[in-house]
């Protein structure tokens, strides 16, 4: 890979873990990169195999289990702070992330550990999750 692409996926990579409970704006990701969100979309998924829109998804399911794990707090309220309106969004959201539902999680006691999502960059994400870049 060259530097350039890298730094590029590592700096969505930071920008989306620093934004991953509010909206992730594609105008000021392309400020934070100086390249178009369709060149960004095309080197994240070249890179990392995946697309940008599936890492954010993601980030945000593994946050959000991280909350569903470590409070007691609503699923419903657990949901919209990642920016969920529906909770049946979210719920079929969560299980193609994490194989369960939500409730399920919750119930099983299912674990969220840390992953390293890009060089000097950890989040939170499930065990069997490899690292990301």
């Amino acid at each position: 890979m060259r530097l350039d692409y890298f730094m590029v996926v590592c700096t969505v990579v930071v920008y989306v873990e620093n934004r991953v409970k509010g909206e992730i704006s594609y105008a000021a990701l392309e400020q934070e990169t100086g390249f178009s969100i369709a060149h960004i979309r095309e080197v994240f998924a070249q890179t990392t195999g995946q697309s940008l829109a599936r890492y954010v998804l993601e980030r945000k399911i593994c946050n959000a289990a991280f909350d569903i794990a470590h409070s007691g707090e609503s699923l419903g309220a657990i949901a919209a702070r990642y920016g969920f309106q529906n909770p049946d969004t979210f719920t079929r959201a969560f299980r193609r992330v994490a194989g369960v539902n939500p409730s399920e999680f919750r119930k099983k006691k299912l674990r969220v550990g840390r992953v390293k999502l890009c060089a000097g960059v950890y989040g939170v994400g499930f065990p069997s999750s490899e690292e990301r870049i």
